[in-house]
């Protein structure tokens, strides 16, 4: 099964400055979000987001407002034809020791295992570097950077590929 894992915040949709989306107005797509997922789509790739949600463990969301606020985001995707495989997500707070917390691998590897996926063959596709190492310490195909972060100056030495957007992204993932 074609399977990519895309981090959510940051690389789907806007980080905003206080690198929290702790309520449904803070959701906005990047301008190729739809288009990227619709191009992996049309290349019959299942997507699987992967992402920490530090706001959880600071008190600033529950994790039930956090599920609210992620059904908008994918219904936002499902609007145009679009679906997300699955999504796993950590609220632990940034410094835990994890073995879910990216950089860990805990949440791709759960993925691999629920749906026996070959992790030799997936890439991880994020804005950080702890999604970068997640990839590598998953054993995944590679990790790509895309340059979304806020303060886009975010550099990767471990990053097989970096990209400027998520478009950019999915394209060398389909091709390679």
């Amino acid at each position: 099964m074609k399977t990519v894992f895309l981090d959510r915040d940051g690389t789907l949709i806007v980080d905003p400055a206080d690198e929290r989306v702790d309520s449904i107005e803070k959701i906005e797509l990047f301008p190729d979000s739809i288009e990227a997922l619709r191009y992996l789509a049309d290349n019959d790739f299942n997507v699987v987001i992967i992402t920490n949600q530090a706001g959880i463990a600071e008190g600033r969301i529950s994790e039930e407002d956090f599920w609210k606020i992620h059904s908008v985001v994918l219904d936002k995707f499902s609007e145009s034809g679009i679906h997300i495989l699955k999504t796993y997500m950590n609220n632990e707070a940034p410094g835990a020791i994890s073995d879910l917390r990216k950089p860990a691998p805990g949440m791709l590897l759960q993925a691999a295992k629920d749906f026996n996926l070959n992790l030799s063959e997936i890439y991880m596709v994020g804005d950080s570097q702890s999604d970068i190492l997640a990839g590598i310490n998953a054993g995944c195909k590679g990790s790509i950077l895309v340059k979304t972060a806020p303060n886009h100056d975010v550099i990767s030495p471990d990053a097989i590929y970096t990209a400027r957007d998520l478009l950019e992204a999915v394209v060398f993932v389909v091709e390679n």
